[in-house]
């Protein structure tokens, strides 16, 4: 059974926008200490974050500004397949490829910044990102 190249693109775009919105509204990963004074101390990394600034911030737009380029070639994937050349589909697919990339590599950097706090997770935006990164990279693999 043969997916059609609009719907495999309707997928990649509908995955992309999602992985957008989760990022941009949801914490990327969270921390807490324990302090005799206060009870607990968190620390959020998401678009607003200001424990994580700027770190937080260039992360989260690099990741989405990738994530909103790879739903610009589906859209015109949707169009058709004449308003795709194979140079932007080649970059989209670099591009998901760097997307997954950073998110790993930005992930990396918050579990060696957060190891030594009481409490720490990845939180929905991680998730957003990798599981939108990974569709992407499916629906890519199946179009070439």
């Amino acid at each position: 059974m043969s997916i059609s190249r609009k719907t495999l693109y309707s997928i990649s775009l509908g995955a992309s926008l999602i992985g957008v919105f989760l990022l941009l509204t949801e914490n990327f990963g969270v921390w807490q200490d324990r302090s005799s004074f206060f009870g607990v101390v968190e620390g959020y990394v998401w678009i607003g974050s200001e424990k994580a600034f700027p770190w937080a911030q260039i992360g989260i737009v690099a990741l989405a500004g990738c994530l909103l380029y790879v739903s610009y070639v589906s859209f015109m994937g949707i169009q058709g397949t004449e308003a795709v050349s194979h140079s932007l589909f080649q970059r989209g697919y670099r591009v998901v490829m760097a997307e997954l990339g950073l998110t790993v590599v930005f992930t990396l950097a918050f579990v060696l910044f957060v190891m030594d706090s009481d409490w720490w997770w990845l939180d929905t935006g991680f998730y957003g990102a990798l599981i939108a990164g990974l569709v992407d990279l499916w629906v890519y693999r199946q179009l070439v």
